[in-house]
């Protein structure tokens, strides 16, 4: 697996400063070299050396004092500073280490230990930057390996992966669960990845992939496929069966939690001028998101157009629609029907009410709405709410729909089995129906 190059900068008289350089090139390093403090200034404005090696004397001033100034200017994550002194003195190297120096070497030095002694440096630093979950690169390296992709010459590819429903996963089954099912993405990545590719594990959940190779999507296809067939081992038997975890919220709210899968955004340099490192953490991320847009385990790519989810209405909620979300209100009490359409309403949605299910079948399929909030009790008809929430989620057309069970019936299990979504006992609290839905409706599409 590929690591960033690391960048040394070396601040020594001339001569020096040329040997010890063609020295360090040869460890793999980056090396810049220079042979003033003012020069060495100017280059740290836009360069992030992970190691500077400087003389103790130089004719502009102490080196010490310098190793002073760079701690007390440049932030996180500072260079290893290695300081190179003439001295034999135990004392005038005990003050070199006073002053901020991280190492203190004879000037001159065999070359062969200066770059044993560097290497040492540099790996004691990147294991200082890996995540210490996974074990892989952390943020500092991720935002290096960006960093050097951008001023790259190769054409070179951006994957953004994380796990879809953790939270919820982490709540029913504990942290540490959780903590095996990241480690195990971690691990699908890092077997995926070739010499030509970057795996880093920025926080929680959340990875980056960067490829300098070709074809990243048909290596998405398989991270998809490995964490679906590995990820059923993290769940009992039961919740396997049912398909779906029930995640518990206050007032007796229950949800419908499709099992976990991961979502993959995909971006290229080759499609697009990326500004800054950040820029391309965020771009690969919007990538992701619309990757949960879609049912299981999914990626996108910047290669591809973007389409509506099918049979899915666009509403406020999806950043290019200019409609109001619809939700269909199926209650046989006249009198909260009239509180639910005017209470949503004012919340900008588009209301219709019907205390019918055979009604409330025929409007989903003219109107397809993005959400229904449905009583199982509809009494005197020939449909009642359970028969129609599971026509709904039978339905080819009809099963992306969001499907709210507001009742008094007691069993959330029933409702939860009859493909409801969301399950909210009565009597309820207006403001969490009204941030239930709100929720699910910016949520996309019902899984």
């Amino acid at each position: 697996m590929m690591l960033p190059t690391p960048q040394i900068l070396v601040i020594h008289q001339p001569r020096q400063a040329a040997d010890y350089a063609s020295v360090l090139e040869k460890t793999g390093a980056r090396v810049s070299a220079v042979t003033s403090f003012e020069e060495a200034n100017e280059l740290l404005s836009f360069l992030h050396p992970d190691l500077i090696i400087l003389a103790a004397h130089m004719p502009e001033g102490d080196g010490r004092l310098y190793c002073q100034q760079i701690r007390a200017t440049l932030v996180h994550p500072r260079p290893v500073l290695v300081l190179l002194h003439e001295s034999t003195d135990v004392n005038e190297r005990i003050s070199a280490f006073r002053y901020g120096a991280d190492d203190v070497l004879g000037d001159p030095i065999d070359k062969n230990e200066l770059a044993i002694r560097v290497l040492a440096h540099l790996r004691r630093r990147q294991e200082e930057f890996l995540n210490p979950l996974t074990q892989l690169p952390g943020q500092n390296l991720i935002r290096r390996m960006l960093e050097q992709s951008l001023v790259s010459d190769r054409p070179w590819s951006a994957m953004s992966c994380d796990l879809n429903k953790i939270r919820v996963y982490n709540e029913t089954y504990g942290d540490l669960a959780g903590d095996q099912l990241i480690k195990a993405l971690g691990a699908i990545l890092s077997h995926v990845a070739d010499d030509n590719d970057f795996v880093g594990h920025i926080e929680a959940d959340d990875f980056l992939m960067v490829s300098h190779g070709e074809h990243l999507e048909r290596k998405a296809k398989k991270i998809c496929d490995q964490f679906d067939e590995i990820s059923r081992r993290f769940y009992p038997r039961g919740d396997i069966e049912r398909g779906y975890l029930i995640s518990t919220g206050r007032g007796g709210i229950r949800r419908r939690v499709p099992l976990i899968s991961i979502a993959i955004g995909i971006v290229s340099s080759t499609k697009r001028r990326f500004q800054s490192y950040v820029d391309v953490l965020t771009t690969s991320r919007d990538y992701r998101y619309a990757a949960k847009r879609k049912t299981g385990s999914a990626w996108v790519s910047d290669k591809e157009v973007i389409e509506p989810a099918p049979n899915v209405k666009r509403s406020q909620h999806h950043p290019d629609s200019d409609k109001l979300p619809s939700i269909l209100v199926v209650e046989p009490d006249g009198a909260m029907a009239c509180l639910l359409q005017e209470t949503l309403s004012l919340e900008g949605y588009a209301v219709e009410v019907t205390s019918s299910a055979d009604d409330a079948l025929e409007i989903a399929r003219e109107r397809h709405p993005d959400l229904v909030l449905l009583e199982s009790h509809l009494s005197d008809r020939q449909m009642d709410g359970w028969e129609l929430c599971r026509v709904l989620k039978e339905d080819r057309d009809l099963c992306n729909i969001w499907i709210v069970m507001a009742t008094s019936h007691p069993d959330q299990s029933a409702a939860l089995e009859a493909g409801a979504d969301l399950y909210l006992p009565k009597p309820f609290d207006m403001p969490a129906l009204l941030s239930e839905v709100s929720y699910l409706l910016r949520s996309g599409i019902s899984a």
